[in-house]
């Protein structure tokens, strides 16, 4: 006999769906939200963690760097260590590094364009080992000092910009002020060390500045033939120990790592193969416990068909058989769940996608988002999963013993028994809905109400601009070799001119600017005021640096003491406006005129005394908040407004209240003043206020996406699997509720003692679930709950219990209508 899958499984599995609509509806849409959020894990692995590099052994690229262990975060300023690391290091080959390089492209009588650029080693060309489409790729003697400028561009470029004009190499274009020649265009596709068109020599000489100083590097390089990554960490922890020996000063808290090329880049330094395995496990996670829900739905609605099993069976069918064709009824379910759950997952990469094409010009170029093979396989071995949980357990368990006195009651007894496992599931769907949802809406509500802040000004009529002085490497101004700086003083007076022209054009109606504050930044120490236990070290706040007309742009009044003025600038200047949120939050809502605030750095050497706080800066006035959050107006950041004049700015973001004119009508005419003031000011990407509260939003809307589904597919699963199991306890005692009825019993009586049993269960899973939930929020320090557990788990007890009541509701009408002859005639 056959004891197989085949198609006729499947047509009855598709039967089974259509009979049983509303069990298809809640278990597909759930078992859809666990796969998707384990596919959307595991697509975000695949790209972001461990991704294919498209170069030849990819897999043998890796990245280098120090990390500092006193303030665990990677220090990059490593260029002695680089020399020295590509010196003497055995297992890694063809040592390269590159740093990121804003400049501005100035083509012929076009407009100057801001575009990314890597200056880099000669010896990264060889570590991706693409050959140029054209002339030659950078060499070790452009590196040297006082060698001719020289670019290699790539295809992309050379296609728009250039026509594809084969003779482009020895063409000259000019970045900022300097002329650099091309000299090789590398092929389609190539965009090493991450999403780069353009490659100038690195030109950094260890000797001019001491060590832990200089520019910041990323360091690169190929293992050796037959090395590991295992046997270059320890190589190069050797060479570190030595170091760290010979000059403690600057190397004695350093560790250098090695690790996969990307980790360095996208900032996910010394994540183990382990840890993300335990991590896709915990997404899995998920899957399993809503296939679980599922399954008791599968179990309760098997349940009552062991009478068609037994009669199978007594005509010859295995239990191989049975199996099989249940689980053939449970793979059409999962696999239909796989490609709805697939679909989400894509919906929120594309969502995923957005963001970062709002944040960044280009993505790495080893990043896929697409439909890949090795997620669909993914995705079918969910379902595969999902399927073996929902169709094969419950079919084990009826085609067990209980179907052996089925076989010898058939068409009559109880069929099987729940017992145990009845009480063991109730208990679990409860006590999993009450320690999961309560996390899951502190999350959801605690991204709603930072959305929830607002611009109290017209967001749609601001327009921002980032503008960047020139590198003084790029120019006659430095001599060869020495570290690019912004040029503060020429920059400062560009800065004036560029914003006096940007106020005559008639779309504008008034311009600012706000730059970085120079100087430590931290948390703030108030003078005479202990610092909460909650922040030691200070309080949050955010300090920006700001022009003193800046304040009125946005139209923030002075409400008490004065605003800043032309006569606080200068580098001694203490002079700070502070707003309405840090008086509310950090004072207390004490008087803030005169008061002294500092910055306190937050890293663990000043915690050890070892670094010293900024000097004290008065509060002159309080401004307006320039945002509101209806919800809560703590959600407000606390700010601190520093004067600071052109001559102080490195870089500034342009600011300006637009007139009747569109942001991007302002922004093309702001690229032809500055070209007309100095072709070498980089203008970066214009954008509204807007624009970048639409991207938080779109963020905000992501969260959402994955919190919401969630939500929906555990109450559903929840509260279903509490109706099937209560639903099957009434039918399984069918047979003692007529006799208890014949003998005298009310039928509320009787359904009162089986209801008693469902009331316990339900109560045993609410304490296990409040219990689990304390604890995590207490192993969290009250971060899983936000400090509302007293407030969200007996919401959440009461939800369900009201969820218990409505889902027994339906069975106990059946049970009270149930006639004592008509149960004793049945049986």
């Amino acid at each position: 006999m056959r004891t197989g899958m085949s198609w006729l499984d499947v047509k009855l599995g598709l039967r089974m769906l259509a009979k049983h609509p509303a069990l298809s509806l809640v278990g597909g849409l759930g078992m859809a939200v666990g796969i998707a959020v384990s596919v959307g894990f595991f697509a975000f692995a695949v790209n972001m963690v461990y991704p294919d590099i498209p170069l030849e052994e990819g897999d043998r690229i890796v990245a280098l760097e120090n990390r500092d262990i006193e303030i665990d975060n990677e220090e990059r300023r490593s260029l002695h260590d680089f020399v020295l690391w590509r010196d003497e290091l055995t297992s890694v080959r063809d040592l390269g590094a590159f740093r990121n390089v804003g400049r501005n492209l100035v083509l012929g009588d076009a407009p100057p364009e801001l575009v990314q650029s890597a200056e880099m080693t000669a010896s990264g060309f060889r570590v991706s080992r693409v050959p140029p489409l054209l002339g030659r790729y950078l060499l070790e003697d452009d590196e040297r000092p006082g060698a001719p400028p020289v670019v290699v561009i790539g295809h992309d470029v050379w296609r728009s910009r250039f026509g594809g004009d084969s003779g482009i190499v020895g063409r000259e274009i000019r970045f900022g002020r300097v002329s650099h020649t091309v000299v090789g265009v590398m092929p389609e596709g190539y965009a090493f060390p991450m999403s780069h068109q353009y490659w100038t020599p690195l030109r950094a000489d260890p000797a001019a500045y001491p060590r832990r100083e200089g520019p910041s590097i990323f360091i690169f390089g190929r293992l050796a033939p037959g090395a590991t990554m295992a046997e270059a960490q320890a190589e190069l922890e050797a060479i570190g120990r030595r170091t760290a020996a010979e000059f403690p000063a600057s190397n004695a808290t350093l560790r250098p790592m090695v690790m996969p090329y990307t980790h360095s880049l996208t900032d996910i330094q010394g994540l183990s193969a382990w840890a993300v395995v335990q991590m896709q496990l915990m997404m899995s996670l998920l899957l399993v416990v809503v296939a679980l829900n599922v399954a008791v739905l599968v179990y309760a609605r098997t349940a009552t068909r062991q009478g068609e099993i037994a009669v199978r069976t007594a005509m010859g069918a295995s239990r191989r058989r049975i199996v099989a064709q249940l689980f053939a009824e449970a793979l059409v379910l999962a696999l239909l769940s796989a490609a709805l759950g697939l679909g989400i997952a894509q919906v929120g990469v594309e969502l995923g996608n957005r963001i970062m094409a709002m944040e960044s010009a280009a993505v790495p170029f080893w990043m896929d988002y697409s439909l890949q093979p090795t997620t669909v396989l993914y995705t079918v071995g969910l379902a595969v999963l999902a399927a073996v949980i929902v169709g094969v357990l419950p079919a084990l368990q009826v085609t067990g013993r209980s179907l052996q006195t089925s076989l010898r009651q058939l068409g009559g007894g109880t069929g099987i028994r729940l017992g145990k496992t009845w009480s063991t599931l109730v208990v679990a769907q409860v006590a999993i809905a009450v320690a999961a949802l309560p996390a899951a809406v502190n999350m959801g509500w605690e991204e709603i109400r930072h959305a929830t802040t607002r611009p109290r000004y017209a967001a749609q009529d601001y327009m921002m601009v980032p503008l960047r002085p020139e590198l003084a490497a790029d120019a006659e101004l430095a001599a060869p070799g020495t570290e690019p700086r912004a040029d503060t003083a020429r920059f400062g007076d560009r800065l004036v001119e560029v914003i006096r022209r940007l106020e005559a054009e008639p779309g504008v109606a008034d311009v600012s600017y706000s730059a970085n504050v120079p100087g430590p930044i931290g948390r703030v120490e108030v003078e005479g005021a202990a610092n909460p236990e909650e922040t030691p070290g200070g309080h949050r706040a955010y300090p920006e640096g700001v022009a003193p007309d800046y304040l009125a742009l946005y139209g923030a009044p002075i409400l008490a003491g004065r605003g800043l003025a032309a006569g606080d600038l200068g580098p001694e200047a203490t002079a700070v406006v502070v707003n309405e949120a840090f008086v509310r939050q950090v004072l207390g809502g004490a008087d803030a005129l005169g008061r002294r605030v500092r910055y306190v750095p937050n890293d663990r050497r000043a915690r050890a005394g070892e670094a010293k706080p900024s000097r004290w800066y008065e509060i002159v006035g309080v401004a307006a908040d320039l945002e509101a959050n209806e919800l809560d107006p703590d959600l407000v950041t606390p700010r601190l407004y520093h004067p600071v004049g052109p001559a102080q700015a490195e870089d500034a973001f342009i600011e300006a209240r637009l007139r009747g004119a569109t942001a991007a009508d302002v922004a093309a005419r702001l690229r032809e003043i500055a070209l007309e003031v100095d072709a070498s000011l980089r203008l970066g990407m214009a954008r509204t206020v807007d624009e970048l509260e639409r991207q938080d939003r779109l963020a905000v809307r992501l969260v959402a996406l994955a919190i919401g589904l969630v939500l929906l597919s555990v109450f559903l699963l929840s509260a279903a699997g509490v109706y099937a199991l209560t639903s099957v306890a009434v039918t399984k005692r069918r047979k003692e509720i007529g006799i208890r009825v014949a003998l005298g019993a009310l039928p509320r009586q009787v359904l009162r003692s089986i209801f008693a049993r469902v009331a316990r269960q339900v109560a045993l899973g609410l304490a296990l679930g409040v219990g689990a939930a304390a604890l995590f929020e207490g192993a969290s320090g009250g971060e899983l709950l936000g400090g509302r557990g007293t407030v969200l788990l007996p919401a959440f007890a009461l939800l369900m219990t009201i969820v218990a009541l409505l889902a027994a509701l339906g069975p106990a009408r059946r049970g009270l209508a149930i006639e004592p002859t008509e149960a004793l005639r049945a049986e």
